[in-house]
């Protein structure tokens, strides 16, 4: 048989572009290497928000004297137990997504590694499969750095971190994206003394700093030390400590722990795919150059997912596995990367959609910012809630909305607002039209355009 679409790699993106195959009634085949699932329920956005709510109910048990509840501070976590729930809805989601796959008719699921030997077919062991197109939604892997000493000293990565039944007393976290931020929550709520190294001036150096300075100055107030704009020069142990050796200014720092979790970021993962008996063209880095629409040079080979190495986020690999379909056999798509809201799920949350205000300085657009901090806003006064603001991106003459920042409570949830608010185009004057329920946080929006801008 040959397939109409051969997808390598059965994750969000893969599982997307497979369902819209099958609508075009594509015959498809979808080769895992196993097991079943892709990063985001595997190993990422679910397991790691399960275990995040743990650590947010021990946080708000901590702070539950301010509001007038006395309960015993002596809290007991059982990492063993928070570990074995998160397994059990984890294996909820995978079961689900598998047996929606093994129900289509017009997929067929091979489990193995598979292997490009032309253009138009794969091994998979002993069974060569031939396909029309191909998509390839590998995921990504853990990048390790080459730190003098950090081999020999041993650590864990974010995959392991999720697994651990028995929590160290005290960690260093090197990096400071929303992964090891995330984890970094978690361990010091539920009772490991924490440390983040990060090498760029600040935590989340992709994003605006004023976003990142509430995530550090409220990591530091809980307890967290946080250290930014460093260079890394060395790891060691002694005894049953790890020492993590760091320049900071002109000075020489040294921290110490019992583990050290490497978070320092995720690259695409061809590994054993064979991609040169292919003939596409490869970087400088042997991965594939892709055009607009997540095409190779080799017309009929896509690429989507964390593999398109474009943003490693479920949203934008779902989006980008339904485009590459379409692209295959419907109509020609690009993808808009601004359309998509974004989070960070520490506590305060960060979130943000469109045009982010360092974008708009260096690319040097004429905007404005129109700012309300969530200490104005009734209802997270009245829940102890006030860490973070609101801020617009405004076009300066026409007033509309090119990009919405949040970081505080909900933020994750609120920033759907501003989702319809981009895809239509609106302006400042178009959303002091829409009426808001009080007292929410939700209508910061509406707080927001009474307060911070002449309209």
């Amino acid at each position: 048989m040959i397939y109409d679409l051969i997808v390598i790699g059965g994750g969000s993106a893969g599982y997307s572009a497979a369902k819209i195959a099958t609508s075009y009634k594509k015959k498809v085949c979808v080769i895992e290497k196993g097991p079943f699932g892709g990063l985001c329920i595997l190993r990422g956005c679910m397991p790691s928000k399960t275990l995040l709510w743990s650590a947010r109910i021990a946080e708000l048990i901590k702070n539950s004297k301010e509001f007038g509840i006395h309960v015993d501070q002596n809290i007991k976590v059982d990492a063993k137990h928070i570990v074995e729930r998160k397994n059990k809805i984890i294996k909820g989601f995978a079961d689900y997504r598998l047996n929606s796959v093994k129900k289509n008719k017009n997929i067929d699921l091979v489990y193995g590694k598979a292997n490009f030997i032309s253009k138009n077919k794969v091994q998979v062991g002993g069974k060569i499969i031939e396909g029309k197109n191909f998509l390839i939604s590998t995921g990504s892997r853990i990048s390790i750095p080459t730190i003098p000493g950090l081999k020999e000293a041993g650590y864990i990565t974010s995959d392991d971190a999720l697994e651990l039944k028995r929590f160290p007393k005290s960690l260093i976290v090197l990096g400071g994206g929303p992964v090891t931020l995330e984890l970094a929550y978690y361990f010091f709520n539920l009772g490991v003394e924490m440390t983040v190294i990060q090498r760029s001036e600040h935590v989340m150096s992709d994003n605006d700093e004023d976003l990142a300075e509430v995530i550090e100055e409220s990591f530091r107030k809980k307890g967290i030390k946080v250290y930014t704009g460093t260079s890394l020069k060395s790891v060691s142990r002694v005894v049953d400590m790890k020492i993590v050796e760091f320049e900071l200014g002109k000075k020489n720092v040294k921290v110490r722990a019992e583990e050290i979790l490497v978070g320092l970021g995720r690259v695409p993962d061809f590994e054993g795919l064979s991609l040169e008996k292919t003939g596409m063209k490869l970087n400088e880095k042997n991965l594939p150059i892709l055009n607009d629409y997540l095409q190779t040079s080799v017309k009929d080979i896509y690429v989507a997912g964390d593999a398109s190495r474009i943003s490693e986020v479920v949203n934008v690999a779902v989006e980008q596995g339904k485009v590459a379909a379409e692209n295959m056999f419907g109509k020609k798509e690009k993808i808009d990367y601004h359309k998509f809201p974004m989070a960070v799920f520490t506590h305060p949350e960060v979130a943000w959609i469109g045009v982010t205000e360092k974008e708009a300085k260096e690319d040097n657009m004429y905007i404005e910012i129109a700012r309300l901090p969530y200490s104005d806003l009734g209802k997270a006064v009245c829940l102890g809630e006030t860490e973070g603001f609101i801020k617009l991106i405004l076009d300066k003459k026409s007033k509309r909305i090119l990009g919405v920042a949040i970081v505080g409570h909900l933020a994750s949830d609120i920033i759907h607002e501003a989702v319809p608010l981009l895809y239509n185009k609106n302006t400042i004057y178009d959303l002091a039209k829409m009426q808001h329920i009080h007292p929410t946080f939700g209508e910061i929006y509406s707080y927001l355009v009474e307060d911070c801008c002449e309209i």
